[in-house]
């Protein structure tokens, strides 16, 4: 394990941040894509309860990318916060482990994974909102097929594929125009040429931001709690868009890696996590909205109304657990 631990620092150093709850060698090793007031709140709260954990966070996309390279040699213990395509992907890897956390009796059926390996902790919507001094309920988009309209060319910020939240909302607007096996039609791809000649692309969260702030763009493309805080950056509160279709909703899951050497604290640790306690409390410090029943129902009044503002699009992540890969390389090759 302690050879474990120094291959990680020294592999992290590039990209990753690493937040300690512990610096001992038999502490368990978390890979999240959380933000760092996150991830500082959780170390915090799992060390109070007794829980030795050390996070490894970055990107969606590139955590995602880390996990698959470490395949054969895995240096994590547990994955926290990736969403419903990743840890499906992941899990077809069979690089989790089965573990039913004390949880998820009650946790809704949509939430659990049928063969015991993935639950669902946290539900998020990837949202259009907008800036309301800049527009208007009759002047904003209806839906995010609306966004190809020329009245929004270069007014809506999208992030680089590798995102996690990007990869929601292109799978999402894809799937408005695939088959039930995943194959999108040529009209979904004319439709995407255009959503991207239309963007302000950015690489980093600052740059968008900025976009903001000087009042370049003013629709935001993001989850549903990313959203609200990047408004805040910029000196403004958002209204959201309960989109024409529906809204993407993915769902954050947890899960224990199969090579872990920690497997008995990596489970003690999730059944802590999902608790409805647990995530009560980080609902009332992030305003997320959790995915148990019972967590929502301790939650603030302000998250119990969250749940409605937007409806959920129907999607079919296991068709695009299959599809993004061959989706995305096409994005990157023939549109971007």
């Amino acid at each position: 394990m302690f050879e474990k631990k120094i291959l990680n620092t020294i592999l992290t150093a590039a990209v990753f941040v690493m937040t300690s709850g512990s610096t001992l060698a038999d502490s368990i090793t978390v890979y999240s894509p959380q933000g760092e007031e996150n991830v500082a709140w959780i170390s915090q709260q799992a060390e109070a309860a007794g829980h030795e954990v050390e996070f490894l966070r970055a990107g969606g996309g590139e955590l995602f990318s880390r996990l698959e390279a470490e395949k054969n040699n895995p240096q994590a213990d547990v994955v926290l916060g990736l969403n419903d395509t990743a840890m499906a992907r992941l899990k077809f890897q069979e690089m989790f482990q089965k573990h039913i956390p004390v949880w998820a009796d009650g946790l809704p059926n949509v939430y659990k994974g049928r063969d015991g390996m993935v639950h669902k902790f946290w539900q998020t919507p990837v949202v259009i909102a907008y800036n309301p001094d800049k527009l208007t309920p009759e002047t904003a988009p209806k839906s995010w097929l609306d966004l190809v309209k020329p009245e929004f060319k270069g007014k809506y910020v999208l992030g680089p594929t590798k995102w996690g939240t990007t990869q929601v909302l292109l799978s999402g607007m894809l799937m408005r125009f695939a088959d039930a096996d995943g194959n999108v039609s040529d009209e979904g791809w004319d439709f995407m040429n255009t959503f991207y000649a239309n963007s302000a692309s950015v690489n980093n969260g600052g740059d968008k931001v900025n976009l903001f702030k000087q009042g370049d763009a003013f629709i935001d493309l993001s989850w549903f709690g990313g959203t609200f805080r990047e408004a805040a950056k910029a000196g403004y509160v958002p209204t959201l868009v309960n989109s024409e279709g529906g809204t993407p909703f993915v769902a954050e899951g947890i899960a224990i890696m199969a090579g872990s050497d920690q497997a008995e604290d990596a489970k003690k640790f999730v059944d802590w996590f999902g608790a409805p306690d647990v995530m009560a409390a980080y609902a009332e410090k992030f305003g997320q909205m959790p995915a148990h029943p019972d967590a929502i129902a301790l939650s603030p009044a302000e998250v119990q109304e969250q749940t409605g503002l937007v409806d959920p699009q129907l999607i079919n992540w296991d068709v695009v657990a299959a599809k993004l890969d061959s989706w995305l390389q096409k994005i990157e090759l023939e549109i971007k």
